[in-house]
This record gives C-alpha cells, structure tokens and sequence, in this order.
C-alpha cells in the first residue's frame, strides 16, 4: 500500500479512537466519499476543528502525490488525464464502427481462405506421398 493511503487510514482510526474513546484500526479508506451513516457520538468540544485540520492536510498530501504521480508518466495533474482522454475520444473518432466492421469481416475471410489453402496443401502432400509410393512400387 502507498504511504498516503497508510497514513490517511491512520488518520481515520485516530478520529475514531477520539469519538468512541477506544483503539481501534480503520476499516476503510478515508477518502472514500461513499455516504456514511451519520455518527452518533460527538467529539468533544475542541477535537472537531483539529481532526477537520488533520483530514485536510491528508487531503492536500494526497492531491500533491497524485500530481507527481502523474508528473512522473508525462501527465500533467488531473488536467492532464482529461486532456489525454479528450485526445483519445478524438482520436477514436476518426475511425468508425462500419469500418472496424468491414476489416474485421475482410480478416475472416482471409483467415477462412488461409484454412482452404492449408487442407488443399496437405491432400496435394498426401497425393504426392501416394504417388512416389506407388513410383517405388512399380520400379521395383
């Protein structure tokens, strides 16, 4: 696992272990923005703004590293996978469906043609075989 993802989880089991009180390890990843229940117990007064602090700076930590990580592919940040993906739908684009199709089409035929040819030239194999056999047979 990434050191972020580690330390983000770390964050999550400190919040945790403030609000109920225990030790406990986080089950899921922080950054999962999937809807929660909402928490029944409150922190006490003072720990919300620290840990609302803390989550942040994971947050930022974890937007920096995804734009290295992505630097270090040739991307720029997230702008960069947007504009590798408009790049791609356009370039797709230039070919279409029908004309996937039609080569598809024309490479089975090519391929059932190939097939013909591979059985024509193992009876033509057997043919000779037979023939020089029976070539033998009569110089004999």
């Amino acid at each position: 696992m990434s050191k972020i993802y580690d330390a983000l989880q770390h964050l999550e089991a400190q919040r945790k272990a403030m609000e109920t009180g225990e030790t406990a390890e986080a089950p899921g990843n922080p950054l999962d923005l999937q809807e929660r229940p909402p928490m029944v117990t409150r922190p006490p007064a003072g720990q919300t703004g620290q840990n609302l602090l803390e989550q942040a700076a994971a947050v930022t930590r974890f937007g920096a590293e995804l734009h290295r990580r992505m630097g270090e592919v040739g991307l720029n940040g997230i702008q960069g996978i947007f504009a590798l993906a408009d790049q791609l739908t356009r370039a797709l684009a230039t070919v279409s469906r029908p004309e996937l199709d039609g080569a598809e089409a024309d490479l089975v035929r090519v391929e059932d043609q190939i097939r013909v040819m591979k059985e024509n030239l193992r009876q033509l194999k057997a043919v000779k075989t037979d023939v020089e056999g029976l070539a033998g047979f009569v110089k004999s």
